[in-house]
């Protein structure tokens, strides 16, 4: 298998809500969710944060590899990276 492999390690959900001000000077709220990986290229491993999406639900433990086709966009010639992580299951 070549790619990105992430390993779930945990089905918990951190989730945190906090504001911050704009640049019109408006409160904007947000929330982070995220679960705890490990991400594995090249031989080594990191630790590494799944990014959910409000109301997604958390993965389960297990190993997945990272979805690239999902998370990438193009927008007039650059490459844009989604901050939400998607992942693919790896069968065994």
């Amino acid at each position: 298998m070549s790619g990105i492999k992430v390993t779930v390690l945990s089905a918990q959900v951190d989730e945190r809500d906090g504001t911050f001000e704009g640049r019109s000077g408006e409160q904007i709220n947000y929330t982070t969710r995220k679960q705890k990986a490990k991400l594995e290229v090249g031989g080594f491993a990191y630790p590494f944060d799944v990014r959910l999406e409000s109301g997604q639900r958390a993965y389960p433990v297990g190993e997945y590899q990272l979805d690239m086709a999902s998370m990438v966009t193009v927008n007039r010639g650059a490459l844009n990276l989604s901050k939400y992580t998607a992942l693919v299951p790896i069968k065994a």
